[in-house]
């Protein structure tokens, strides 16, 4: 059976405005969810900064109170922090978080969370769908107003998050400036009330959210002009996404930091402390060949598994493994959570710095990325490849001139009307020429430009 309102990847997600995220569907999907956690659920929730996370939370909170749940509201914070709280909450019965992650404040989503801080697995949402569909469809809510958008995070938030970091990383104490990009999101001053916690000194460099501005041209996916300002003081800085659960660091001298320069980091400080169950990363299809050989030559096994940080945390529980993430800033540390968490992960790259004596610009690992580039390209429909005039003789084309120097990798985004193309070859030009001559074939079929 396949989902028919939760994603392929990460709850759900799409345009405000559009089935499911009006407010009838939101109180029918309240009252789905707390009947698939039973009488009497106690559900913590929680949004990002986008202004339809109000009314979304309002709605999904009448229908889920009109099926005998108690909501608790903790308003504004990370994804991950909701999911540390429900997990650490005996009282809890699972969790709800409002957001889209990356995505524009045009949209926004869902993610549901069970009685261990875990995301709801396939068949878990599978059975949310079937108590949505079985309702009746009268439209228990039609306001769909916009209210106030409560920036500040709940006291009863932030201190059992930061006694489970504390007794997570142990003494941790650090000291210095540090300069913070929050993409006006979630962790805007969530994550900066934990960094302050913890001894650190964060300059908040993203704009004051107003519900529309979550995203833009700020946060993880603009991580260049926080690197600037990094290299031009001297100081390391951390930029997040959304919902703070990515992150992508800056050292001081000015370089990014991408995922897959922070697992390897993390790979090899599990690996002197054994700590790195079976010697193995889990890894994503997006991973640079880089950091493959990279491992490889520290005697780090790779295992990759399909795009999406919920798969690596999948695989890791399976195998046993601790640690795996995503080129794009989801870490995987499961002594700490099934999911990534922003502020834990630079926590822990900082402690890492400290107990080494230097800066985080010391712990820079020495290989050489091979060029590679990403192309989203939005698409008006998400057509079999196979189908695509033109396609299949591209691709054929693109394979033969990377046979040996790169490699291609094409598929639909499993939250956006989007397709991904990442091409890796042995140089720049290589990489532009091959990703062009498939970028123009989605264009001209089936773009949405």
């Amino acid at each position: 059976m396949n989902k028919r309102i939760f994603g392929a990847t990460d709850g759900i997600r799409g345009k405000v405005g559009e089935w499911p995220l009006q407010p009838a569907a939101m109180c029918r999907l309240g009252g789905a969810v707390a009947e698939y956690f039973g009488a009497s659920a106690r559900l913590l929730v929680g949004r990002d900064t986008r202004a339809s996370g109000v009314w979304m939370l309002r709605a999904f909170q009448q229908g889920a109170e009109q099926a005998g749940a108690q909501i608790i509201d903790y308003g504004v914070l990370p994804t991950p922090a909701l999911s540390v709280l429900v997990k650490h909450d005996a009282q809890a019965t699972g969790g709800v978080m409002m957001t889209a992650s990356h995505n524009p404040a045009s949209d926004n989503g869902l993610k549901v969370f069970g009685a261990d801080g875990d995301k709801l697995s396939d068949a878990e949402e599978l059975k949310v769908e079937e108590r949505y569909f079985a309702e009746s469809a009268d439209e228990l809510m039609t306001d769909a107003a916009a209210g106030d958008l409560m920036l500040r995070p709940h006291e009863e938030a932030v201190r059992p998050y930061i006694a489970a970091v504390g007794a997570s990383l142990g003494e941790l104490r650090l000291s210095g400036k540090l300069l913070y990009d929050a993409a006006a999101g979630a962790g805007q001053y969530f994550d900066k009330t934990v960094l302050e916690a913890f001894g650190l000194q964060p300059e908040l460099l993203s704009p004051e959210p107003d519900g529309e501005n979550i995203n833009r041209d700020c946060g993880a996916l603009y991580p260049e002009h926080l690197a600037r300002l990094a290299q031009e003081r001297g100081v390391a800085g951390v930029t997040m996404d959304g919902d703070a659960d990515r992150v992508i660091l800056v050292d001081e001298l000015g370089r990014i930091w991408d995922g897959d320069r922070e697992l390897a980091v993390l790979a090899q400080y599990l690996q002197e402390k054994g700590e790195l169950a079976g010697n193995t990363v889990v890894v994503t299809e997006y991973t640079n060949l880089g950091l493959i050989k990279y491992l490889g030559e520290k005697g780090i096994t790779v295992e990759k598994v399909v795009n999406g940080d919920r798969f690596v945390a999948q695989k890791c529980a399976e195998r046993g493994y601790v640690l795996g993430g995503e080129s794009s800033g989801h870490i995987i540390y499961l002594p700490w959570l099934n999911s990534s968490d922003g502020v834990f992960v630079t926590l822990l790259m900082l402690k890492i710095a400290q107990e080494k004596g230097g800066r985080l610009a010391d712990l820079w690992p020495d290989y050489e990325a091979m060029p590679s580039r990403q192309w989203g390209l939005a698409v008006r429909e998400k057509r079999e490849l196979a189908e695509v005039a033109g396609w299949q003789e591209a691709l054929t084309q693109v394979e033969q001139t990377l046979a040996g120097r790169g490699r291609v990798f094409c598929r639909y985004s499993g939250t956006e009307n989007k397709l991904r193309i990442l091409v890796e070859g042995a140089d720049a030009d290589l990489v532009e020429h091959c990703g062009k001559q498939l970028a123009e074939i989605v264009r001209k079929e089936i773009g949405d430009d």
